[in-house]
């Protein structure tokens, strides 16, 4: 089961390198990462979205979906207030503040979660973490693109309401809900294009993260600080809550485990579209993902205890 974590992470980090080199070499330019972040979130996120909803909802009551939209609910709210929280007493610029909230609040739940998952906790596991998966994006697409944007006009949410991401959760639901399946040539090229989502982010990132000074990045305490509380303090502080009332270990090892996950890449892309904040959100993706190699398997040694 370790052995399946710390595969995830190292082919998430062959990814970042190739998109280092390939912005190192110039390969890919700067004035190409709005465009691939825009191909990324209008189109092989959705379609990875889509496609995560292949899951069999028969076995499952009220009770237990209105458990893990609760406990869904609670895991995108708490990371988003305590690192609200914790950056009220740093001197940092507001833009680096709100990178530091999406990228605490935002974490990797698709790309690593659900192999993780899948393997420890099989078809169970899997559902509650579309769910959770379902709750964030809901979230993301909305509020997290007005933490990026800085708009504080609302009716941009209602807007963002429409984004090919939560339009995709939107569509995925009412399939699950009407047990209806689509065509297979659809699904079929729906899978292929969503199982890009993982590399193109990641390079993304990476190409991002090519543009920066890596001298000052390794001796910046504020990403060390940040992995802390993204990789220790939230899941840490999430499994005390939590195994306080929850009883069923499934779900109580799901949540933590994604609780636990490093920055989600889909913040770079954001950051990248919405502000000029992409080559700093990739630090806090890139040494969050590095880290997570060692912290992630600790996590799952203590949830197994």
């Amino acid at each position: 089961m370790i052995t399946t974590v710390i595969d995830q992470c190292l082919i998430l980090l062959i990814f970042l390198i190739i998109g280092f080199l390939c912005s190192r070499k110039n390969w890919i330019h700067k004035k190409h990462l709005s465009s691939l972040s825009n191909l990324l979130t209008n189109i092989v996120l959705p379609a990875a979205i889509l496609t995560s909803f292949n899951v069999n909802i028969a076995a499952y009551n009220l009770n237990f979906f209105v458990t893990i939209i609760c406990i869904s609910l609670f895991l995108v709210a708490f990371p988003f207030l305590l690192s609200k929280l914790l950056v009220s007493f740093t001197h940092m610029e507001l833009a680096l503040k709100k990178v530091w909230i999406g990228c605490c609040t935002y974490s990797n739940i698709l790309f690593i979660g659900i192999p993780i998952i899948g393997t420890l906790y099989d078809e169970k596991g899997l559902f509650i973490l579309v769910i959770y998966n379902t709750i964030s994006n809901l979230f993301l697409f909305t509020l997290g693109i007005k933490l990026y944007k800085n708009d504080i006009n609302f009716k941009s949410i209602g807007l963002s309401l429409l984004s090919p991401a939560l339009l995709a959760s939107f569509l995925g639901i009412l399939l699950l809900i009407l047990n209806v399946s689509l065509p297979k040539t659809l699904t079929t090229a729906l899978n292929e294009l969503g199982s890009m989502t993982a590399p193109l982010s990641m390079i993304i990132t990476g190409a991002l993260f090519g543009l920066i000074n890596i001298k000052k990045f390794m001796v910046s305490k504020n990403i060390y600080i940040f992995c802390f509380v993204r990789l220790i303090v939230i899941p840490g502080l999430v499994f005390v809550i939590l195994n306080t009332f929850i009883t069923d270990k499934v779900i109580l090892g799901v949540m933590i485990l994604s609780a636990g996950m490093p920055a989600g890449a889909t913040n770079t892309s954001l950051a990248t579209i919405y502000s000029d904040k992409g080559p700093e959100t990739s630090q806090y993706v890139v040494m969050s993902s590095i880290l997570c190699i060692i912290t992630l398997p600790i996590l799952m040694y203590v949830l197994s205890l």
